[in-house]
């Protein structure tokens, strides 16, 4: 059993699952627990929309919360707070008597025609105000699609909130937006994170609120006696507010002075810069976002779709096994096999995404013919995966370096670092040393440092970030490795040029 010192709770709604863990500052968190969040498209709706169903991602929080707590073995007077996180472009719409009227996840697209009128009427100014587009995967475009196509939920459309922001208003009824979160989905200003209010008028949509913000790693309120029955905790807990998921990530990796990078390599994957200033990238090629650090800003690279790229693939070769124990087998497989992958390459999404021309490409795997030559065998496309994430890694800090000037050192996170192979690759494919995390769990970790500090019941955030830092492990890349895949890269790249030609 942890002892009597005081421990937080993190609540993390990502893409597959919603998770709670409990845990100190810093250290390793003692329990998780975790569920799954179910899409659905909506009646009535396009096929390219996605949502949730609140009330049963509530209930899920509820269980998770119930289940860590009781995992970790601790008493609810030892829980001095709770933080909040969540995946980046979700939403929830509140109507006017306070009840939630859509929950749409990062992939609801429901907007695509609205976000094509948005971006040739003010795209520009969408751009300038919050460094990222097109319209089509912000709030904006959703919001107005309500307007032309469901009139009567828009009608009683009060507000509109992130994830994790939605989640603190279920727990202490106060709405706030917390200023990282909000600039994802085009809410919130670049420049000084407050309410990007000016945006709603030229687009018609007045009617919406914006809420006032609060800054990550503050508290939000207090939890209320309903949700602390819910929970198994004590009712007046602190409630924290600590934004994005891929910023809290930066949090938990120690991820915090310009020059320096972390890659949250998840479900998907974003590479953030760290930066003093907002810095632009002429092109729109890259977002620029907020950090949840003080003064702190990041340009990001958009790596794609990873860990769920891998998860089907690792589904179609796992006859049945238990997907732990799929990762872990083809881990082993892709290790055996030589750099190259025998003449196998796979594009599976992952790349260097430009979110100014984002959509549909052509992927796939490609594999020297005929097949009585040397045809390609699990471990071979494993490895041809897992090469393929670490060349995407690769593009995008080369993009990153280019608008920004250089970068000085990274870091790795998320759930594909728990495999081996994938981590000695991208040491091999960048060609210097890595720090990596060693479970795979660096939102849970920054989410947990946020709440502690920002209660002052745990490490001041400085001090945390430290000791964050400090539980990585640098890998350092052999020489002979690093020059192998210098040229594979190149190869791939070429190959990739060749694909993006043909049509999907």
């Amino acid at each position: 059993m942890p002892s009597r010192r005081p421990l937080f709770l993190a609540v993390d709604f990502g893409t597959s699952h919603v998770r709670a863990a409990v845990g100190a500052s810093a250290g390793t968190p003692f329990a998780v627990a975790a569920r799954p969040v179910r899409y659905f498209v909506p009646e009535g709706g396009p096929q390219t929309a996605s949502e949730f169903s609140t009330e049963a991602v509530w209930r899920s929080v509820c269980v998770c919360v119930r289940d860590v707590v009781g995992l970790a073995g601790v008493k609810e007077d030892q829980i001095a707070g709770i933080g909040v996180t969540s995946q980046r472009l979700g939403l929830v719409m509140i109507g006017l008597d306070g009840k939630e009227l859509y929950g749409g996840p990062n992939s609801d697209a429901r907007g695509i025609f609205e976000g094509a009128e948005i971006d040739a009427e003010m795209g520009d100014a969408i751009w300038q105000a919050t460094g990222h587009g097109p319209a089509l995967l912000l709030a904006w475009s959703k919001l107005l699609w309500f307007k032309k196509n469901a009139p009567k939920t828009f009608e009683r459309a009060r507000s509109i909130a992130g994830l994790a922001d939605w989640l603190v208003y279920r727990m202490t009824g106060v709405l706030a937006m917390e200023p990282a979160l909000g600039v994802e989905s085009g809410l919130a200003l670049i420049s000084t994170g407050l309410p990007a209010t000016a945006l709603r008028r030229p687009l018609g949509l007045d009617q919406i609120e914006l809420p006032a913000t609060c800054a990550a790693g503050t508290v939000a309120g207090s939890l209320k006696s309903g949700p602390a029955r819910n929970f198994g905790l004590r009712e007046g807990t602190p409630v924290v507010v600590c934004g994005p998921d891929t910023q809290a990530g930066l949090v938990g990796m120690g991820v915090s002075e310009p020059g320096s990078v972390g890659v949250i390599a998840g479900w998907s994957a974003a590479a953030q810069l760290v930066t003093d200033r907002p810095v632009f990238d002429e092109t729109r090629s890259l977002w620029t976002g907020r950090h949840v650090v003080p003064e702190r800003w990041v340009l990001e690279g958009n790596v794609g779709e990873m860990g769920g790229a891998y998860a089907w693939l690792a589904g179609l070769m796992s006859e049945g096994v238990h997907r732990e124990e799929t990762f872990a087998r083809l881990d082993r497989m892709a290790s055996k096999v030589e750099p190259g992958s025998r003449g196998t390459s796979a594009f599976l999404g992952p790349s260097f995404v430009n979110m100014l021309t984002v959509g549909l490409k052509t992927g796939g795997v490609t594999f020297p013919v005929p097949l009585a030559f040397e045809p390609p065998d699990r471990g071979s496309i494993a490895r041809a995966a897992l090469e393929n994430f670490a060349f995407a890694l690769r593009h995008n800090l080369d993009r990153l370096g280019l608008v920004a000037g250089g970068w000085r050192d990274v870091a790795v996170g998320g759930g594909m670092v728990k495999t081996k192979t994938f981590r000695e690759l991208v040491a091999a494919c960048l060609a210097r040393p890595v720090a990596f995390g060693t479970a795979g769990d660096a939102t849970v970790r920054g989410t947990l440092s946020l709440t502690g500090a920002g209660t002052g019941e745990g490490l001041p955030l400085d001090r945390a970030l430290a000791r964050r830092r400090n539980e990585l492990r640098t890998l350092e890349p052999s020489a002979t490795d690093a020059a192998r895949y210098d040229d594979l890269y190149l190869g791939w790249r070429m190959r990739e040029r060749r694909l993006l030609e043909m049509e999907v």
